[in-house]
Order: C-alpha cells, then sequence, then structure tokens
C-alpha cells in the first residue's frame, strides 16, 4: 500500500463548546486514488494560534467524530518548554475524509497511545541499564578498541526503532550506523544488548542486528567532502547525544560534534535524527557551522555485500539511490536507499577497500552551506519483516510512494 503525507483542509473553524474549553473542528481529506495508512497531519502553533486562543497550561489534542482520542502527540521542538507542533498519524480510504475535533486538555488528561517509536540509550555501568537522555560520547576509541563502548553504553550507543525497523549509532570515534531487522511490531531494544542475554548478533523472535559495517558509512552515517577528500563526521573531537522528544508516533535526538577538526580547521555539526511510525526510514537533518565554507554532505551505504547501486529518479524533487542483496548478516534479502532531494544533490560516487579512512561505501554528495540544514532519508527495506522487499521492483514501487508523500506538504485551508 503506498503512503503519502496527508492535505489537511480545516474547512471550517466551527467553534463549539466542549465543557468549559473551546474546541475547532475541522476536516481531514485525502484527495488521492489510494487509501492511506499513518497520514501525517503536523500542525504548528502558529497555525493553532489563529484558529483558537491557546491555553497556556494545556496541550492541544485530537478527537475523532465519536469522541474517542486520535493518536497525536505535542512536540516541544525548540526545547524551550513549550509545545510547537501538534503531531498526528490518521488511516484514511481513497478519497474519504474525516472530521475531526481540536481541543485542549490539562497534560494529566492527556491520553495514553499505544507507543510506536522509542528511543533508548542505557547506561550499561549501572544496575539495570538506567536510561540516558543527554550524555556525552566514549573519546579516543577507534575500530580496533571499541568493547569499551559497549562496556559503558547499553547497544554501544543511543539506538532508535518504530514498529517496522530499528537503527543504531556507534557512540564513539567510529560514528557509524547499523540496523536493526524487526519482526516484531512491538517496541523491543529497551532489552536487547544487555548482558547475559543472548547476542542481537543473532536471530531471535524479535528479529536481530542486519549489517556489517566495519570501516564504511554502514546506514546512512555522515562525512564531508573537502578538497576531493572525504573526511569522517566525528572521527576526532568530542560529540553528545541529546533527546529532543520521544513520542508514540515521532521521536527525535540530536548528536552534536564539538571542535571536529578538517584538514586543521575546527567544524561544529549537529545531526538531527527522527523517526516516525509506520515507516521504514530515519530522517537525518545535518547543520554545520565554521570555516571553510566549501563543505559538501557525504551520507553513505555499506557496499560489503552488494555490487551494484540503483539510481532511481523519483519525479521532480527526490532521486533515490539502491541496493538490494543477500546483505544481511543473516544472508537473506535487504534493499538499502538513500533518498534525498534533488535540489541538494551534487554527485555521487564509491570508495573502495583498503585506505585508513571510510572504505566499502557507495555514497552521495549534497550541497550544504554553513548554517544550512541539509535533509536527507535512510531506508532500510528486509524481506523477513515483509516478503514484498525480496523484489526490487516491489522496492522501487514502495521508494515512490514514499517521495510522493515526502513532496507533497501538509495543506491547512479554513473558511469562515
Amino acid at each position: 500500500m503506498k503512503r503519502y503525507h496527508l492535505y489537511l483542509f480545516l474547512i471550517g473553524t466551527l467553534v463549539v463548546s466542549c465543557n468549559s474549553n473551546r474546541s475547532t473542528l475541522l476536516q481531514v481529506t485525502n484527495p488521492h486514488d489510494d487509501a492511506r495508512e499513518d497520514a501525517s497531519v503536523l500542525i504548528s502553533r502558529e497555525k493553532i494560534s489563529k484558529l483558537m486562543d491557546l491555553h497556556e497550561d494545556k496541550i492541544p489534542q485530537l478527537m475523532d467524530s465519536d469522541g474517542n482520542p486520535l493518536p497525536c502527540q505535542a512536540d516541544d521542538v525548540d526545547m524551550d518548554g513549550r509545545w510547537d507542533e501538534l503531531f498526528a498519524l490518521i488511516d484514511l480510504p481513497a478519497g474519504g475524509d474525516q472530521k475531526v475535533e481540536l481541543r485542549f486538555v490539562s497534560p494529566g488528561e492527556y491520553p495514553s497511545f499505544e507507543p510506536r517509536t522509542n528511543l533508548r540509550l542505557g547506561d550499561a555501568t549501572r544496575a539495570g541499564y538506567p536510561e540516558l537522555y543527554e550524555a556525552d560520547r566514549l573519546e579516543g576509541i577507534s575500530y580496533h578498541n571499541h568493547s569499551r563502548t559497549g562496556e559503558v553504553y547499553q547497544m554501544e550507543g543511543p539506538a532508535w526503532e518504530n514498529d517496522r525497523v530499528g537503527f543504531r549509532n556507534y557512540f564513539d570515534q567510529r560514528n557509524g550506523m547499523d540496523i536493526f531487522g524487526k519482526l516484531t511490531r512491538e517496541m523491543v531494544l529497551d532489552s536487547v544488548g544487555i548482558a547475559g542475554k543472548p547476542s542481537y548478533h543473532e536471530p531471535a523472535d524479535w528479529g536481530m542486528d542486519l549489517l556489517k559495517v566495519g570501516t564504511s558509512l554502514g546506514a546512512g552515517a555522515i562525512g564531508y567532502l573537502h578538497n576531493d577528500s572525504i573526511y569522517r563526521v566525528g572521527d576526532n573531537g568530542s560529540g553528545t547525544y541529546q533527546v529532543v522528544f520521544e513520542g508514540p508516533l515521532r521521536s527525535r535526538f540530536n548528536l552534536r560534534y564539538s571542535d571536529w577538526n578538517v584538514d586543521g580547521t575546527p567544524i561544529q555539526v549537529l545531526h538531527q535524527v527522527e523517526i516516525t511510525a509506520g515507516r521504514h526510514h530515519y530522517q537525518g537533518t545535518v547543520t554545520y557551522s565554521g570555516e571553510p565554507d566549501d563543505l559538501k554532505l557525504v551520507p553513505g551505504i555499506v557496499n560489503m555485500k552488494s555490487d551494484t547501486l540503483y539510481t532511481m529518479d523519483l519525479g521532480q524533487n527526490h532521486m533515490a539511490f539502491v541496493t538490494h542483496d543477500a546483505q544481511a548478516e543473516d544472508g537473506s534479502l535487504m534493499a538499502l536507499a538513500l533518498m534525498v532531494p534533488k535540489d541538494y544533490l551534487v554527485d555521487q560516487g564509491e570508495v573502495g577497500i583498503g585506505g585508513s579512512g571510510i572504505t566499502q561505501t557507495y555514497y552521495v554528495v549534497l550541497d550544504a552551506g554553513p548554517g544550512e540544514p541539509v535533509p536527507y532519508r535512510f531506508y532500510a527495506l528486509w524481506e523477513k519483516e515483509d516478503p514484498r522487499w525480496s523484489s526490487l521492483e516491489d522496492v522501487t514501487g514502495y521508494l515512490a510512494g514514499e517521495a510522493a508523500r515526502w513532496t507533497q506538504s501538509v495543506i491547512t485551508r479554513a473558511l469562515y
């Protein structure tokens, strides 16, 4: 089933009484011929303030026409202590619509929804692996002495998942990205990588670690191109992890790299990572500051077990770069894909075996000026999670739908 962004039409601002709270009636419309599962609704604080008075001690919520809470969350995206966006997922039939009520409730009255996204960084030095919401990464760790990272952090660093797929970051100067294939819709990574439990490198009921990363860029890890050389972000300097928000439908965290030295010049990099329920990707948004001002962002895909990179033109706005091979660690088929906006795309290339830097990687080059956030998406499609992914044709069709979802912005319209 193809999934797209949702067109949200506010077809009237009917003010009704809901106990002592004001509420606004909205209509959510699917104008396309495909039914939409988990269509995204995103309404900013500014937009809501134009529809109704804000209640500073309350949080916005959506209800269906029968008065039942719709899965949603109010997120503080700039971390200033107040919500900035209302996010929801709604299923709609082809060409159908749904009336929803926007209202405010107190934090204590906000309903709980099934968790479909999860962030996890566990402290492996303390009993029970308590979760960390901020942390400094380990420094002085290379590919040859990284066992220390697993002694300090569960799964060697922060992990993130939704109901389809999971990922993790090596929280040291390797700064790689890895993939967890999932066979369940449950959130499982809180209990993975615990001492005394089976290794996540071995098949389990929930899934397994699928990727051999080595010195590649793995599952969308990043570098920068400067003077015809690619430098791995964070292979020197310091780094931190910080949760921005964590919710049942989407979660976001920051990886920051300070005083990262590129050819003798210190650079600061923010790598923001977000995962949303129901999808097979995470989105990275990367911003750098400092000199030089001619760096180009380089996200990559490991090519240890794949010898072909498929380049897919996905319409006016996006390109995808895809591998499809028996490249999962258990020998099964898996498609890996980088999806990027055409407006940023400069080049593509490959790094082979050998050398002391990045190896065995397909990569793309994205235009990136200082202070400019550059987005990309990394997809992992494992045939054991969904048999469709054994077919390159089905993978291509799915990615085309995903590009349309990314391209089509949410539209709000109020009729008075």
